[in-house]
């Protein structure tokens, strides 16, 4: 839709539910957010059967279905150009899959001493998970990189991240530095992203369990789902390089009637709004308070069911929330078109209204043909009057996308028969772009 016809002054949040994914079986999601020319274009879904759905937002259709895990999947995440999906359950793995070589494959398989629960990738690299365990645990999982004084590995480095008090949720910060802990006291705390080391002491910021952290997309504000049934919003100082972050208390959202717990926080795609989802009984409800002046802006009312997980979109006001059917709603805002910015004396009208043509309105003009002809020749020019057109200012041809990407540099390709190279050990995190639905796919793998 062109972007002169909407309206300038209309909120940028949502409003109704635009769209269902019916029997969808979800119990996670994750917009691929990053910096990808396909990003935001879908939306991978981790179901109570243990399968991954990837779907289209705008066709609403199924691009990529596959058996991920024996049981439920508890958290699913994209590497930065969407080509990995990491996929966390309650069977004590997490998963590694690529989806740039056709149908999804499995290309490193993470083992636990206990059932995970969430796997993020790090906004900048592949090459680095951050894995929250069911047993309050936090782990951040580096590839090696090459280095030719030592002996090659493609087996990943484990790192515990250990603080004084059990960690609930983590998070990187959106420039990768960093890593942001939960605890279940209440507490904050800051460690290197690349070390693994407790970069600043435990900063009490509440009296209950931290449940969730979420980060606005230019790392100036955070928002934490407390366990006393409020949402919190803190600003971010010291975002220069090399300084660990500090948070100041901003805002403090909670329903003081109803004592709404809530199941899902994050900021708007402009940070101008904060959103709860209500883990109502009864109802499937999501808040949006502006972030700046601290009030309630609306309530967006769903169906009558149970709300269970809720994201932003990274770049649209649409917002996908998880009830607890399984089905995954999708909200999105009414675009309002304002037909008058075709035309300055253009005027809109709320029924019709018989028009009353001028008498000379549709006279033609009483210029002669040689005059006519004179002023259209007058207007021609001729692009050929300084020589033919230079090579340099022609257009390059496309460079060939490479669909099929059959290597992945975080399987363990290791061997004693071959050496290894610097190839081998770099992040080779592409962008995917979804061109062949995956019947075709298997059918043109079998044709080969």
């Amino acid at each position: 839709m062109n972007a002169q016809l909407l309206n300038p002054f209309a909120r940028d949040t949502p409003e109704i539910i635009e769209g269902t994914l019916d029997n969808a079986y979800a119990s996670c999601l994750a917009f691929n957010a990053g910096l990808g020319l396909f990003a935001g274009n879908y939306l991978a879904v981790g179901r109570t059967d243990g399968w991954v759905s990837i779907y289209d937002l705008e066709t609403r259709t199924i691009l990529r279905w596959f058996n991920a895990h024996l049981k439920s999947v508890s958290s699913v995440s994209w590497s930065p150009l969407s080509r990995y999906l990491a996929s966390a359950s309650s069977d004590w793995n997490v998963n590694i899959w690529d989806l740039g070589n056709g149908p999804a494959r499995c290309v490193r398989t993470l083992r636990w001493d206990g059932p995970a629960i969430l796997a993020f990738f790090s906004p900048i690299t592949s090459r680095s998970l951050l894995v929250v365990l069911e047993s309050r645990e936090l782990y951040v999982v580096t590839f090696p990189e090459f280095d030719e004084t030592k002996e090659p590995s493609s087996t990943p480095i484990r790192i515990r991240l250990e603080a004084n008090e059990p960690i609930n949720t983590a998070c990187f910060t959106p420039d990768g530095a960093w890593i942001i802990a939960g605890t279940s006291k209440g507490s904050l705390s800051v460690f290197n992203a690349n070390t693994g080391i407790q970069a600043t002491k435990l900063n009490q910021v509440a009296s209950s369990a931290i449940r969730q952290l979420s980060f606005d997309l230019h790392g100036r504000n955070l928002v934490a789902n407390l366990n006393d049934r409020s949402v919190r919003t803190f600003s971010v100082v010291n975002t220069e390089s090399g300084i660990p972050p500090e948070f100041v208390a901003r805002h403090k959202f909670q329903d003081l009637i109803g004592r709404t717990p809530w199941s899902g926080v994050a900021f708007s795609s402009d940070s101008e709004y904060v959103m709860g989802g209500a883990a109502q009984s009864t109802a499937h409800n999501v808040y949006i308070w502006d972030r700046d002046a601290g009030v309630l802006v609306k309530i967006l009312e769903g169906p009558k069911e149970p709300l269970i997980s809720a994201h932003w979109h990274p770049s649209r006001p649409q917002i996908a929330s998880i009830a607890s059917s399984g089905d995954v709603y999708l909200w999105s805002t009414l675009a309002t078109e304002i037909w008058s910015a075709y035309a300055p004396g253009f005027e809109e009208l709320e029924r019709n209204v018989e028009y009353e043509e001028r008498e000379d309105e549709f006279d033609l003009d009483h210029l002669e043909d040689t005059d006519r002809q004179q002023q259209d020749e007058a207007q021609n020019v001729n692009v050929f009057e300084n020589g033919p057109v230079p090579e340099t200012s022609l257009p390059k041809p496309l460079e060939p996308i490479q669909v099929r990407l059959t290597h992945s540099t975080l399987a363990p390709i290791l061997s004693a028969t071959e050496p290894a190279t610097r190839n081998m050990f770099v992040d080779d995190d592409n962008q995917v772009g979804f061109f062949i639905p995956p019947l075709l796919e298997e059918y043109v793998d079998e044709k080969e």
